[in-house]
């Protein structure tokens, strides 16, 4: 049975013990906190094990969930990977780009799993439109964060924000980056009123990103541009919306796609864990979006943010 421990708590309503827990072939083994005060605190109100020791966590699992890695560097990440454990990786925003390429590297070499929360693919939106999705030649997407929004959340927002859509944009688009820039409006009271990011790659297709802190209310559309069709992600609405242009028609046929209703948080864990109990994972990238990651804050880093967080 497959032994899965957690470190950091999260901020979903299902955590993913009672996910874990739900899966007959896995066991949920406990959660490292390494504050030692809220270990205790937590100790004390569950029946679930709780460690302040990182090796003893270490010895009781097989696999790591990330919920957060507040009180944890790479250096933890490595320790576990050398003990061969299999690592579901929260994003790490401040961690450089050098220990991230080591830590996938040493994985590879380790022969485990080591895989960044990509939450936002199991959208029901990016998955019901995969299978319409061929060699785009042209991206646009389009966020809109509502002027009504706290000043205390904007910066979190756009960070979110640019994050998801990346994620997006490299798993619907296979080809390697080979140009990219960012420009963004005058500092607006903390942040920037306009971010617009443009990347090329080397299969032809240009992604363009625009993130508006004008709009009137939240927005975050993928309008998708290949031959003879046009795909309408709508991830706000939950809205797949797909116009084919068939030959000897004058206009587009336009149709929505039935999107079915799923939770990304437990899709995700859900299919990491299937990966390790059927060995697929020895299929997948070792640095499946870690550049795209990688991407995302550079696009950031220059931006008139203060205290990312992601």
């Amino acid at each position: 049975m497959l032994k899965i421990g957690t470190i950091g708590k999260g901020n979903n309503e299902v955590g993913p013990g009672e996910i874990i827990a739900g899966h007959t072939t896995c066991l949920y083994s406990g959660i490292y906190l390494p504050d030692a005060d809220e270990a205790r605190q937590l100790a004390g109100n569950s029946e679930v094990p709780v460690y302040t020791s990182f090796q003893a966590f270490l010895s009781n699992c097989d696999a790591i969930i990330v919920e957060s890695t507040n009180g944890i560097n790479s250096e933890n990440i490595i320790e576990a990977l050398k003990d061969t454990k299999h690592i579901l990786l929260q994003k790490p925003m401040d961690w450089v780009d050098e220990e991230l390429e080591y830590l996938f590297k040493l994985s590879e070499e380790a022969n485990t799993l080591l895989q960044l929360r990509e939450p936002f693919l199991f959208h029901p939106v990016v998955k019901t439109a995969e299978p319409f999705i061929h060699s785009p030649a042209f991206i646009d997407y389009q966020i809109g964060i509502s002027s009504e929004a706290s000043m205390e959340k904007l910066p979190d927002l756009i960070t979110k924000s640019i994050l998801q859509c990346m994620d997006v944009i490299f798993h619907l688009n296979h080809g390697r980056v080979s140009k990219y820039d960012t420009v963004f409006s005058p500092d607006l009271f903390g942040f920037p009123g306009v971010i617009h990011g443009r990347i090329e790659f080397d299969n032809g297709c240009i992604a363009n990103i625009t993130c508006n802190g004008f709009a009137e209310q939240e927005k975050s559309v993928c309008y998708i541009y290949q031959e003879n069709r046009h795909a309408i992600l709508n991830f706000m609405n939950k809205r797949l919306t797909i116009k084919d242009r068939n030959t000897g028609e004058e206009k587009p046929k336009s149709f929505n796609v039935p999107v079915k209703t799923s939770d990304p948080y437990v899709e995700e864990i859900v299919n990491f864990t299937d990966s390790l109990l059927n060995k697929s994972y020895h299929l997948i990238s070792y640095d499946k979006y870690l550049h795209s990651f990688m991407l995302a804050r550079r696009m950031l880093e220059n931006l008139p943010i203060h205290e990312l967080h992601a």
